[in-house]
């Protein structure tokens, strides 16, 4: 779980980032992001990270360590 501990990592340096944030740190303008976004949601599940926003693009999800 490689690309789950380095969301981890990232979530903790920098609290509030988006999904689409979190794969332009970790990938570089390249995309990845629906890659990013199915990791966000498992370790969401698991407890080790928490998400605030409602999903819209208006106010898209932001994750924090839980």
């Amino acid at each position: 779980m490689p690309l789950a501990d380095d969301l981890e990592k990232l979530i903790c340096r920098r609290p509030g980032l988006t999904e689409a944030e979190l794969a332009a740190e970790l990938f570089g303008n390249d995309g990845y992001q629906q890659r990013v976004n199915s990791t966000c949601r498992r370790i969401l599940k698991q407890g080790r990270v928490r998400r605030e926003g409602t999903g819209y693009q208006a106010d898209p999800y932001r994750y924090y360590r839980s």
